[in-house]
């Protein structure tokens, strides 16, 4: 019997946001169109209008799905579309598509390209002229990132509680001392945007307390907006 080895290939990222206890027909979806599975998520949206560009579902609990595809990505993205239009009441939200440089595979010897097990391949992003915004705080001043956020162009977000890797006196990052209980705020903007809401988070006392916070931004290659959208909405 041969060993198992692991190679990397490009994958997609493949994130949607929907309603609670949505998200195992949406996994269901994207398992019969090739991908693996999908990791479900519990969070809660804060925000006025349900689909505009920042995922917002007014205060509304969520599942969020996170998938991670190879090359059945495009195939995955039409079962997604095709679900939500089978039942837009039922399957509505927001879906995102981000960039993975690697993905692991598990590969036997014999199929493992010549380069060896770690392939890296580089291709040219979609731009969607979106960013996905991601803001990690300690637990219980998501909201406060969030009231910042919207002033400065945001329409809304998701937050998912989360918890660091240990206590605060064996974990330190970059010599900043972390806390387990943690808030994970998740944005989607539009581009023109994006510089006014990294400023405004940038300029709380929380970010700026040694560990007080991590943002990073990512560009997003493709937004769909799932199910029915009311007019005015994206």
């Amino acid at each position: 019997m041969e060993t198992q080895r692991h190679m990397f290939k490009p994958a997609k990222l493949l994130i949607c946001f929907v309603e609670r206890r949505r998200g195992d027909m949406l996994v269901a979806a994207t398992k019969a169109a090739g991908a693996r599975g999908g990791t479900v998520a519990p969070g809660r949206t804060v925000g006025g209008n349900r689909f505009l560009q920042a995922l917002s579902l007014a205060d509304i609990s969520q599942d969020i799905v996170f998938t991670i595809v190879g090359e059945e990505a495009p195939a995955v993205l039409e079962a997604v579309k095709a679900a939500a239009a089978r039942d837009p009441k039922k399957l509505g939200g927001l879906a995102v598509s981000l960039d993975v440089s690697g993905m692991l595979f598990r590969v036997p010897p014999s199929d493992v390209a010549a380069g060896g097990p770690l392939q890296h391949h580089e291709e040219k992003a979609m731009e969607s002229g979106y960013k996905l915004i991601t803001i990690i705080v300690n637990h219980g001043y998501a909201d406060d990132v969030m009231a910042a956020a919207r002033k400065a162009g945001a329409t809304g977000g998701t937050i998912l509680t989360a918890r660091g890797t240990g206590t605060e006196e064996d974990v330190r990052f970059f010599g900043i001392s972390l806390v387990p209980e943690k808030e994970m705020l998740m944005i989607v903007s539009a581009e023109s945007k994006t510089g006014d809401i990294m400023a405004a988070v940038n300029a709380l006392d929380q970010i700026q307390q040694p560990g007080g916070g991590v943002v990073y931004v990512m560009n997003v290659e493709q937004f769909l907006s799932l199910g029915k959208t009311r007019e005015g909405d994206l």
